[in-house]
């Protein structure tokens, strides 16, 4: 913790500490209370995050579909809440297989009230994907991250932006027609996928990427000497360069990205934003999200200040 430095902006962490291990509910623990304690010593709320196993989506379904198996879970979930003395929980379950939707809606509905009822503060990670019932799991929780990236992602097939500006403010319109405001909380990458294009015996394109952190995007662009463009439709910069036979391609996070995202929650009055995460951000970040979403206090006031 002492490499961490001051986060201005930022009242929560969520660290990921609670994994489903098995069907039969049981979790893998990762909490430390020192990092609880530091936490807390810098202004900050724990709200740690629980993870089913995002490879397996046969565990997540007999856990889903078990009485016994989610009554178990939270148990457990309560008395790690009660020993780490935490602030609340942040359910992330992905890929998550949609015909079990119904049933993930049903274990957000059990745990919800039993977390709250110990003074935790209930959140839920979801995306685009079938299985999140939007509607039902706002009515259940106090607030809703909307994971707004990997519009193109590594197994997409097609080099792309993480989250362009124009495509993330048409997820928060859509969104919004399930989701009230005070509930919707924005989230942000603060990561950059490097791509590289190379041409196959057959002749075709073989795509691959790689996830940067953005001083590791800062560094790529650098000793490649490659142009960087602006690109309104991504409100990013654009950067490619040339590899023996790949093409490589990046658009690029950085504070002018995050600047544009950012403010998108004040346009549309939102609870809030969320970022994935810490380690790949720069320090600047953090001024940017405390100016945007602390010091500055509607849209209007914003689009004077970066006339």
């Amino acid at each position: 913790m002492s490499t961490i430095g001051k986060m201005e902006g930022l009242d929560v962490v969520s660290p990921t500490w609670f994994q489903v291990e098995d069907e039969h509910g049981n979790l893998i623990n990762r909490a430390d209370a020192k990092y609880a304690e530091w936490a807390h010593n810098n202004g900050y709320k724990v709200w740690a995050l629980l993870a089913n196993s995002f490879s397996d989506s046969g565990i997540t379904k007999k856990l889903l579909n078990s009485t016994d198996a989610r009554e178990n879970l939270i148990k457990e979930l309560l008395a790690y809440a009660a020993l780490y003395k935490i602030d609340g929980i942040n359910i992330d379950f992905e890929n998550v297989d949609k015909e079990d939707k119904d049933a993930l809606t049903q274990f957000v509905r059990e745990a919800a009230p039993l977390l709250r009822e110990q003074g935790l503060v209930v959140s839920i990670d979801i995306n685009t994907h079938p299985c999140y019932d939007r509607e039902a799991l706002a009515e259940a929780v106090d607030y809703v991250m909307i994971m707004a990236y990997d519009q193109h992602w590594k197994g997409g097939g097609k080099a792309g932006s993480v989250a362009q500006l124009v495509w993330v403010e048409n997820i928060i319109k859509e969104f919004l027609k399930t989701i009230p405001r005070d509930k919707f909380i924005l989230g942000i990458p603060l990561y950059t996928r490097l791509w590289i294009e190379e041409l196959n015996e057959e002749g075709g394109i073989s795509l691959s990427s790689k996830a940067l952190s953005m001083e590791e995007a800062r560094k790529v662009v650098e000793e490649n000497k490659a142009e960087v463009l602006w690109d309104d439709e991504s409100g990013q910069f654009y950067a490619e360069f040339k590899e023996g036979n790949t093409t490589n391609k990046i658009w690029i996070e950085d504070v002018n990205s995050i600047n544009l995202k950012s403010s998108l929650v004040h346009k549309y009055k939102l609870a809030g934003a969320a970022s994935w995460s810490r380690n790949f951000a720069v320090p600047q970040v953090w001024e940017v999200f405390n100016r945007n979403l602390k010091l500055t206090t509607d849209y209007y006031q914003w689009k004077e200040q970066n006339s």
